[in-house]
């Protein structure tokens, strides 16, 4: 039984060692996109690329200045 419990946690650790090198992975090429397509987002302090990337995705891709 105490064998059987260590193999679980052995492969539930290499599971979420996985799991964290894909969300870095997605994260840096997240990342990368929103740097190539809109830098100016990632300038001001506290937004990151996750923050960025929802506020593109709310504009529609279609970013507008606002009417004067």
């Amino acid at each position: 039984m105490e064998q059987a419990t260590r193999i679980a946690l052995c492969l539930l650790a290499q599971r979420i060692d996985q799991r964290a090198g894909q969300i870095r992975d997605l994260e840096r090429r997240l990342a990368g996109l929103v740097q190539r397509h809109f830098p100016q987002l990632l300038v001001p302090v506290g937004i990151g690329p996750d923050s960025a990337a929802t506020l593109l995705i709310t504009m529609g891709g279609q970013p507008r200045t606002p009417a004067q």
